[in-house]
């Protein structure tokens, strides 16, 4: 079976959030607070080669910033993974290396791929 791990990034608060879509206040908030120690362990803790399992939702937010992130290796990491996404709308998926699966498929894809393929990241727990 794949490893599939859960990313999520926290405040001590409970905050999650990072982008102001929705109205949300206080998106990307963490950013300016973010040290050049902080980003190294963020990248060594995402792996040099993994894929990304991601919602429909999640997916078009990254689409529309990543690509535009400029050089640095959480970006060219991000872009160079195969995205898995989990959608009902498999039209216009054009960031990277999309693969979609459908809207029920979470626990089928840990089981379908093989233990040689690298760790998968996810950004959102399965519903």
């Amino acid at each position: 079976m794949r490893k599939i791990r859960i990313m999520e990034h926290i405040s001590l608060d409970g905050v999650i959030q990072h982008d102001d879509s929705d109205g949300f206040a206080y998106g990307n908030w963490t950013t300016p607070y973010r040290t050049p120690a902080g980003l190294a362990a963020l990248v060594e803790v995402y792996g040099s080669r993994f894929d990304l399992l991601l919602g429909r939702r999640t997916y078009d937010a990254w689409a529309a910033f990543w690509p535009q992130a400029g050089d640095s290796p959480m970006a060219n990491g991000l872009n160079a993974a195969m995205k898995y996404v989990a959608t009902h709308r498999p039209t216009g998926l054009g960031w990277g290396r999309p693969r979609t699966l459908g809207p029920t498929s979470w626990r089928r894809f840990g089981a379908s791929r093989p233990r040689t393929a690298p760790t998968c990241l996810s950004a959102e727990a399965p519903r």
